[in-house]
């Protein structure tokens, strides 16, 4: 168990706010790209049918020259229903790409509206006068530079890496938690409950 947290400030309702919104934002984003890949009914038409083909094309081969003219008739279809099958697959393609770029599109949106919202608001402030021994007195500075020691300790190797946690951070007036960071971890959280459910039930 982790040490507990010196909080100097927490708005609760912000922080549920901003988990929920994470989390409908992630299932959302899920669930359009889950519609994008999945194939259409057309699509496994085809294949069931290019399938049976193939299956015709191999008995009618083993019957040898007396066959040639049913096979032959049979391979032409079985190219035309590969080539179907190609151009099915490439527009479904084409619409995961499309929704990849849609999905993004609307996600650094929000994420740009929400830190507009939450410019120097922070979610989460830590408490510097806290952090390590009690019966020291320090100076406001001092006690900003624990509270942000302990929140880079807390937050590592997070607080060290990525533009995005250096943007989260950016205008907030002591050292907290943003909006922006519980937007992500609300994401993150459900992205890998989603990722253990497919596994589960062998979705892909």
């Amino acid at each position: 168990p982790h040490p507990p947290i010196p909080l100097l400030e927490i708005r609760i309702l912000d922080a549920w706010l901003m988990l929920m919104a994470g989390a409908l934002l992630e299932i959302m984003s899920r669930g359009a790209s889950f519609m994008a890949k999945k194939k259409t009914s057309t699509e496994i038409k085809a294949e069931q049918q290019l399938l049976h083909l193939q299956f015709e094309v191999a008995q009618k081969r083993r019957l040898g020259p007396s066959a040639f003219v049913e096979t032959s008739k049979l391979e032409r279809q079985l190219l035309a229903k590969e080539k179907d099958l190609s151009v099915l697959s490439e527009k479904r393609k084409n619409s995961i790409e499309y929704v990849s770029r849609w999905v993004r599109n609307i996600s650094l949106s929000f994420y740009f509206v929400v830190f507009l919202l939450y410019f120097s608001l922070p979610i989460m402030s830590i408490d510097g006068t806290r952090v390590g021994e009690a019966n020291q007195v320090f100076s406001k500075q001092e006690d900003q530079q624990r509270a942000t020691a302990f929140l880079q300790g807390f937050l590592f190797p997070l607080s060290y890496i990525g533009l995005g946690m250096k943007i989260a951070r950016f205008g907030l007036p002591q050292p907290g938690v943003g909006a922006l960071v519980m937007l992500w971890s609300s994401q993150v959280t459900v992205g890998k409950i989603i990722d253990g459910l497919e596994a589960l039930v062998g979705v892909v």
